[in-house]
């Protein structure tokens, strides 16, 4: 099977076009793929193109698309995850996983008891590369449509922020969370918390804004671990 890459710019069949930086050092440089080669190229505005190279320079990978495939991979349920920041390559395998696991929209959440803070440029950068790591993922997973990495939103802010009607939060509690309401809505918020957990007065600005406890089991999840966990069980749970 022809390898996956992402560039955003669109493509008309038979017409030769230039990649971009990205694609192109990853093809011409890391893989080192030869003229002639097949490759799919997609733009995150839904399907995506079967192509050949036409040439290789030393700064840029020239295709030419040959037919597009109208195929959309994305979830039946849009759903959004909210996530802390988390330590290093965990951070990555957060990302990483939800998306594959079809993650709509990946928010990252300053909370409490985050175990990094980032600030400027530094977080600007990190952003850039949550999302690099995003489109990486869909390129891997075979996702046509790239999940956009959102923040850093202080937790506040986002419960405040235009929600969907069912919201749930990665948290033991007495409310029982019924999965036949991922039947009935079209999207759903997922909020999952830093490694020392949510405090006090997190857990009621949640639940005052209607988010309803969600956990797997008596076990107490990774930061990394639950988004991941949770979203397997929503789409056992949904059918999908």
């Amino acid at each position: 099977m022809p390898r996956r890459f992402f560039d955003d710019q669109d493509f008309l069949s038979g017409q030769a076009v230039e990649l971009g930086a990205s694609a192109s050092h990853h093809i011409g440089k890391v893989l080192r793929m030869a003229v002639g080669d097949e490759l799919v190229v997609f733009n995150g505005r839904g399907g995506e193109w079967l192509a050949s190279i036409a040439a290789i320079s030393k700064k840029a990978v020239t295709i030419e698309p040959q037919a597009f495939t109208d195929e959309d991979r994305t979830a039946p349920l849009a759903v959004t995850v909210a996530l802390p920041m988390i330590k290093g390559e965990r951070m990555d395998y957060a990302i990483q996983k939800a998306t594959e696991l079809g993650a709509g929209e990946l928010v990252i959440l300053d909370t409490e008891r985050c175990e990094v803070r980032l600030k400027g440029e530094r977080q600007e950068k990190k952003l850039a590369h949550w999302q690099q790591v995003a489109i990486s993922a869909c390129e891997q997973c075979g996702m046509n449509r790239v999940p956009a990495v959102r923040g850093v939103l202080s937790l506040r802010d986002w419960l405040a922020s235009d929600l969907p009607a069912l919201k749930l939060i990665a948290h033991p509690g007495e409310k029982p969370f019924s999965p036949a309401a991922l039947q009935t809505q079209p999207a759903l918020a997922l909020l999952t918390g830093p490694e020392g957990g949510f405090s006090d007065d997190e857990l009621q600005r949640a639940a005052d804004a209607g988010f309803t406890p969600f956990a797997l089991g008596n076990r107490v999840l990774r930061a990394e671990t639950a988004p991941v966990a949770l979203l397997a069980a929503l789409w056992a749970w949904h059918g999908h």
